[in-house]
């Protein structure tokens, strides 16, 4: 108690000695605030540092603690948070019985060894990561005590790994039955430290697009993203499936994309499932089938739209037989061919009148290359996808803080469950170690002496 008097008299001396050269024009009012808001932090601080120790203090000089565990050290450690720098000092002991060592405190507050920053800390950098460089991660927390980049490149690989595409829920509804349900993939080109450049696949599920809002917002989307191995992408589909096997029924299924391989095998794997080619790139392809007319891509484009193949493949004959098309524009034309022929039914599919369109193209530019690709850089395998997957938790309505506590607590009850079996397993090898023992001693004695043991653990010796 005299030490919260002798920190409140102080700050309030300080405050009120401001003030009043901020009457006298000795100092501006706003750093006045500044300069209050850092000592009413600074006081917080210290009170909390306070309480730990004096609860430290309390559990040292307790009989349990007499009885069972030994005081090893006395230990000062420092924690990053969100307000400052906390520094406490705290004991370290040692189990009498497993002969562990450990800080209680650290215990309790769940403080993961070697780790200078709390829970709350990782939440907000990895929340800054999402949009901004390391840097400008560390630099948006004002009262961080760390200004390391590799410490930033450290949590998102430990921490912004574990984010799922979905965020836990405890109670689930039942699946909605749904008429149309509507799915919408494609890929981030990522380039990568070794040169390469790999997909960073994104997939999202939706009722359709809300016609009443200007915006033509989408109704309910749900997000996957990350960089999956195989060619068919198996894992992802079943990310996908389970999520819409948990929380629809639907009787129609529409899969939009660019028309890759790993996007129709996601038509393939999904019941009820309608692939169709997305018109962005059915543009893109009719443009360049073009190649030389200028204007025609729009002609190109309404007969692909109206199944009228038979046009567009006497348009492609009389292209390819023309002298006057040179290598570059030739090989354009076969790309554009083969593509229009592979994708003309799903390309047709465009005019069902329940179908809605295709938007995949604006999410992977706005939710992915605006982080990982629109800059010249270079990510690591686990980076790319962390920040990804930090990226979509947030917009599939997760709580990173939430998140990381619970996988915290899951953590402390598996070690838990962890020393428990390692206890029983001690008792068990004691046991059995006595038992193996008496017994051999017990089957090296006569037959008669055989006799004598077992009447004298009957009724004693």
């Amino acid at each position: 108690m005299n030490i919260l008097q002798q920190m409140s008299e102080q700050m309030w001396a300080n405050f009120t000695k401001n003030g009043e050269k901020v009457l006298y024009q000795d100092l501006a009012f706003d750093d006045w605030i500044e300069n209050t808001m850092a000592a009413g932090r600074k006081l917080c601080l210290n009170l909390i540092r306070v309480f730990l120790e004096e609860a430290d203090r309390q559990f040292k000089e307790s009989e349990i603690r007499k009885d069972k565990f030994a005081i090893k050290a006395i230990r000062e450690t420092t924690k990053s948070t969100l307000y400052g720098d906390l520094t406490v000092k705290r004991t370290y002991y040692q189990n009498k019985e497993t002969r562990a060592y450990f800080f209680l405190l650290d215990k309790v507050l769940g403080w993961q060894k070697y780790s200078r920053m709390t829970l709350g800390v990782k939440a907000q950098i990895l929340e800054n990561v999402a949009g901004h460089t390391y840097q400008e991660a560390l630099t948006m927390i004002p009262h961080l005590g760390i200004h390391s980049k590799t410490a930033v490149m450290n949590i998102v690989h430990r921490e912004g790994q574990q984010l799922p595409n979905e965020p836990s829920v405890t109670e689930k509804p039942a699946p909605k039955p749904i008429q149309t349900l509507f799915i919408e993939a494609d890929e981030d080109h990522v380039a990568y430290q070794d040169s390469t450049n790999r997909f960073m696949k994104l997939v999202y599920v939706h009722e359709g697009y809300d016609v009443t809002d200007p915006r033509h917002p989408l109704i309910k989307a749900h997000y996957f993203t990350g960089n999956y191995p195989g060619k068919d992408n198996e894992e992802l589909w079943t990310e996908v499936l389970d999520y819409i096997e948990t929380n629809y029924r639907p009787e129609k299924v529409y899969l939009s994309g660019d028309g890759a391989q790993w996007i129709k095998h996601g038509a393939d794997f999904i019941p009820h499932c309608t692939f169709i080619l997305d018109r962005f790139h059915l543009r893109k392809y009719c443009k360049k089938a073009s190649v030389g007319i200028a204007g025609l891509d729009r002609t190109l484009y309404h007969w692909a739209l109206a199944g009228q193949t038979n046009f567009i493949q006497d348009y492609f004959r009389v292209r390819f037989s023309d002298p006057t098309v040179t290598v570059s524009q030739c090989h354009s034309l076969k790309q554009a061919a083969k593509y229009l022929t592979n994708n003309a039914a799903a390309i047709c599919d465009n005019r069902l009148e329940d179908y809605h369109g295709c938007s995949a193209e604006g999410h992977i530019s706005h939710y992915l290359s605006r982080r990982l690709s629109s800059r010249p850089q270079g990510w690591s395998l686990v980076g790319a996808q962390s920040v990804a997957r930090t990226r979509i938790f947030q917009l599939n309505g997760g709580n990173i803080t939430n998140f990381l506590q619970a996988e915290q607590l899951k953590a402390l009850k598996q070690e838990k469950i962890s020393q428990f079996d390692r206890r029983l397993n001690v008792r068990k090898n004691i046991k059995n170690k006595y038992y193996e023992q008496a017994q051999a001693a017990f089957s090296g004695h006569l037959r008669g002496h055989r006799s004598l043991w077992q009447h004298g653990l009957q009724v004693g010796w």
